[in-house]
């Protein structure tokens, strides 16, 4: 099989699996989930800045993740292995583990860096929710996704371009996010 026919495949086989994993999504489920850490970060924090540093160093946490994600996802699928369950599960936990020391030890140089994002685009508490909301559930999507196709031993994963199996993966991610996240309210 050519190429191109090749990953149009793999793109519907994706897409079926996003579809799979979110049409019977609870987004109040979810909502409520995130508004619970929203309000545990409000309630704790002593100033709207520290509100917005403790959202977004979450958020950073998130976006580590999916370069840590990506990694195990290129040097399993990427190299033409589907991992075992317990393998996957394992390494999410240790780079989860790795992401979380990452973040507390640069939480300063994040945070000066936020600062000066807060002033730039005059943040207000709504941004910063709906950005957490969208971080929090794309990082769901993203580990049940990978779960998911591992538990079947998706063997198609390991074909076609791992770059653009990727940014396919990504796009459906941000597409379902969007769907769910425009659900919600949040305060």
């Amino acid at each position: 099989m050519t190429t191109e026919p090749l990953q149009k495949q793999l793109n519907k086989f994706i897409e079926q699996t996003f579809f799979l994993l979110t049409k019977n999504v609870d987004v109040t489920k979810f909502q409520n989930i995130i508004q619970d850490n929203v309000n545990q970060k409000r309630e704790s924090a002593k100033s709207t800045i520290e509100f917005y540093d403790r959202l977004m160093l979450n958020m950073a946490y998130y976006v580590e993740n999916k370069m840590a994600w990506e990694t195990i996802v290129r040097d399993t699928y990427g190299q033409g292995q589907v991992p075992k369950v317990s393998f996957l599960e394992n390494e999410l936990m240790a780079q989860q583990m790795r992401v979380r020391d990452n973040v507390a030890q640069n939480m300063d140089a994040y945070t000066a860096d936020f600062h000066k994002r807060y002033e730039e685009l005059e943040v207000e508490d709504e941004d910063v929710i709906y950005d957490y909301a969208y971080a929090s559930v794309e990082h769901a999507l993203r580990v049940d996704f990978i779960t998911l196709v591992t538990s079947k031993k998706a063997t198609i994963l390991t074909q076609g371009n791992i770059e653009e199996t990727l940014k396919t993966i990504d796009g459906y991610i941000a597409y379902h996010s969007d769907q769910i996240v425009n659900k919600m309210t949040l305060s």
